[in-house]
């Protein structure tokens, strides 16, 4: 599990990174919408409203003849209008002239998510005389239980740093680093090939859906994941190769993650949503490059203690697999109820055309079948974690929470996998030509 390390370099320092093209919804997305001066709502605008929670919501005009108001929702997945024969219709004016009618209307918020509440007027002829509109955002009714998942992540993280420090070995770092063909090819696959086939699934699948377009590039943009490793010794692969790899392009994803993003994002969510904040990508990557500093530390001026914290990373690695997908799918079960057949096809396919890129390149490039694996392997695992680990982080909620659908799903699989991997590993049965190959190397 050497290569375990490799799967939490880069979740902070990549969140860093990718919070430099942390995607701000404009104003006009979490506020009500500027209605017409005629007519405007009391609240003005609805944001963060816990599900199962109903509002009370006070509407205005200065129009004349209001005889009949009708209120429309755009998703009834996500909230819906209450009481909509109460809108309390006035007929005469404010004593101080500020509006003619007035009324009240309860909304409920459902689920997650998005809505625009709108609201339309009419005459006694029944034409429509005047429309408004109101903006509302609906967060989980246990967000504090999703916000403690992820605090806790960040601190079992924080951890692992540092007996990541403890643990590297620059052995094997000089000897790949004679002959980097293997880790080039992986990083053509990765940052070559992974990005542009994610933005191609995420247009093919979602192409009305930018939060949704926006999880799937970002995972197609991660580096390798400490789980590569495991599947990669698992089929006899070289192991040596798949932990410089993962090495390799967790590094390489501090210029191509923002890179890839300012390039293709516009492309995705406007580009004026797009914020710099570099006062919190210096503190953030400074948060990572501390306690990796100290196991490196502790590596060199304290063996003994170092020797205990290698001994660490195993039990600290899978804590890590069994936190994520106890805690952190109760923490997360909101996913399973968005699930399409959209978002499960487009999840699996990323990793399988990750693998198939992986092989023909390194086929292409005649490598031996030991490293053919390793380069397949390392392609199609990808650290996705960081993807939901930045944007939970990084988007405002629920924006946040709606995106990271499609790389956790992937995060999940990988880790039932690896689960799987570590605790049954002398049940596998492997096909008897991989065992050949395995031996044979």
């Amino acid at each position: 599990m050497k290569g375990a390390w490799a799967k939490v370099l880069m979740l902070v320092w990549s969140a860093a990174l990718m919070d430099v093209i942390a995607h701000q919804r404009d104003e006009s997305d979490v506020s009500s919408t500027l209605a017409p001066v005629d007519i405007w709502f009391e609240p003005e605008e609805l944001t963060l409203i816990p599900e199962g929670d109903v509002v009370n919501i006070t509407w205005y005009t200065t129009l004349e003849g209001v005889e009949s108001v009708k209120f429309t929702v755009k998703d009834t997945m996500v909230s819906v209008v209450k009481s909509e024969s109460n809108y309390t219709v006035m007929g005469t004016a404010d004593p101080d002239g500020n509006y003619t009618f007035m009324g009240h209307v309860q909304a409920e918020a459902l689920f997650i998510g998005y809505n625009t509440i709108t609201m339309k007027l009419y005459n006694d002829n029944e034409e429509e005389i005047g429309e408004g509109s109101l903006k509302m955002t609906v967060q989980l009714s246990y967000q504090a239980l999703t916000d403690a998942f992820t605090l806790a992540l960040s601190i079992i993280v924080a951890i692992i740093y540092i007996n990541m420090g403890c643990t590297l070995d620059f052995t094997v770092v000089k000897q790949i680093i004679k002959r980097p063909i293997g880790p080039a090819i992986g990083v053509v696959c990765q940052y070559g090939f992974m990005p542009l086939i994610a933005f191609g699934l995420a247009k093919l699948f979602f192409p009305d859906d930018s939060q949704l377009q926006l999880g799937m590039f970002l995972a197609g943009c991660c580096p390798g994941g400490g789980l590569s490793n495991m599947w990669t010794h698992l089929l006899g692969g070289s192991l040596n190769l798949s932990i410089m790899m993962t090495f390799v392009s967790t590094f390489i994803a501090f210029g191509s993650i923002p890179l890839w993003v300012l390039g293709m994002g516009p492309l995705i969510v406007d580009e004026s949503d797009f914020v710099i904040p570099y006062t919190n990508i210096a503190v953030i990557a400074l948060s990572a490059i501390v306690p990796c500093g100290v196991g490196v530390c502790i590596q060199k001026y304290l063996p003994r203690i170092a020797k205990i914290m290698k001994t660490l990373l195993t039990p600290f690695s899978i804590f890590n697999i069994c936190f994520t997908l106890s805690f952190g799918i109760y923490a997360n079960r909101y996913v399973f109820s968005i699930l399409t057949w959209q978002i499960m096809l487009s999840g699996f396919a990323l990793p399988f055309l990750g693998y198939l890129s992986g092989t023909v390149l390194a086929i292409i490039c005649k490598r031996k079948f030991v490293d053919i694996i390793a380069i397949s392997i390392e392609t199609g695992v990808q650290n996705t974690s960081i993807a939901v680990f930045i944007l939970k982080f990084t988007l405002e909620k629920p924006a946040g929470d709606l995106t990271v659908v499609v790389p956790a799903l992937a995060y999940l699989s990988d880790s039932y996998s690896s689960a799987y991997r570590n605790w049954h590993q002398e049940n596998l049965r492997l096909p008897q030509w991989f065992k050949q190959f395995r031996y044979k190397q």
